[in-house]
């Protein structure tokens, strides 16, 4: 026997909510993306821009800006340290510059998670760390064998990614990222992969050029034509790998962190 009277009472809302997060990421979320990471360390790649470290890099390096996408800046950051140093210790012949790798990835994850978000002046703090490691990195170069022209040339792809993103390019490949269209989408996680990987890259270069060893001009040199290669290469797997996956978290539905991107 049904009634038709009225329901009384407080109307009840329910959501999803998850057991434990970080800065709004489920913490299962943030195992498993630093468990890809992890993966993607056993991966060598034949090309590196830091020349005098072995002339490969991990896969997981494409991925770094992608956990940011997903998780947000801090979640981000803590999956992609974690699945770096992880895969220090299971893949070592991916880590010729050890732990200090783990740091990039963490930057690199922090600043992509950054780039999606709509509210705060959190975004201000990628391009003053970027023009930082800039400073820290040319200006040690230009007191060894290196002139000026010669490290604007060969940091070209590194300092204009600073200049993009404080144009409005910015705030259009985070629409593009949260768009429901399959081919914005790409084009939001090639552009956005590659800004991220490029600014982020600075980093890297200020800490192993000023910490490990200085290259001489000769490589400064070869960077012209490498360092472009090398980050077309992350951007085109960065997207390959995003779209699969972000294009798989909605057809699912599973909750989506507070800070994602996507």
């Amino acid at each position: 026997m049904t009634s038709n009277a009225a329901p009384h009472g407080e109307e009840r809302r329910v959501q999803p909510s998850a057991a434990a997060t970080v800065d709004g990421a489920p913490i299962a979320y943030v195992i498993v993306l630093a468990a890809v990471v992890a993966a993607l360390s056993f991966v060598p790649i034949p090309i590196s821009a830091v020349l005098g470290f072995g002339g490969t890099f991990p896969l997981s390096q494409a991925v770094y800006p992608l956990v940011g996408f997903i998780l947000g800046p801090w979640a981000g950051a803590l999956a992609a340290g974690i699945g770096r140093v992880i895969g220090i210790l299971v893949a070592p012949h991916t880590a010729s510059t050890g732990l200090l790798s783990t740091v990039v990835a963490i930057v690199t994850a922090w600043a992509g998670g950054v780039l999606v978000q709509k509210k705060g002046s959190l975004w201000v703090w990628p391009p003053v760390v970027w023009a930082l490691a800039f400073v820290a990195y040319v200006g040690r170069g230009l007191t060894v064998d290196v002139s000026l022209g010669l490290a604007l040339a060969s940091t070209l792809v590194n300092w204009l990614s600073i200049l993009l993103w404080l144009s409005p390019l910015r705030a259009l490949v985070r629409g593009w990222i949260a768009d429901q269209s399959p081919a914005r989408l790409a084009i939001g996680l090639a552009l956005g992969s590659w800004i991220v990987n490029t600014g982020s890259f600075l980093v890297a270069n200020a800490m192993f050029y000023n910490l490990l060893s200085q290259w001489p001009a000769i490589q400064w040199k070869a960077l012209i034509g490498v360092s472009p290669v090398e980050h077309v290469f992350r951007a085109v797997v960065g997207t390959v790998v995003g779209l699969g996956v972000i294009l798989g978290l909605r057809a699912i539905g599973l909750v989506k962190p507070a800070k994602a991107g996507y």
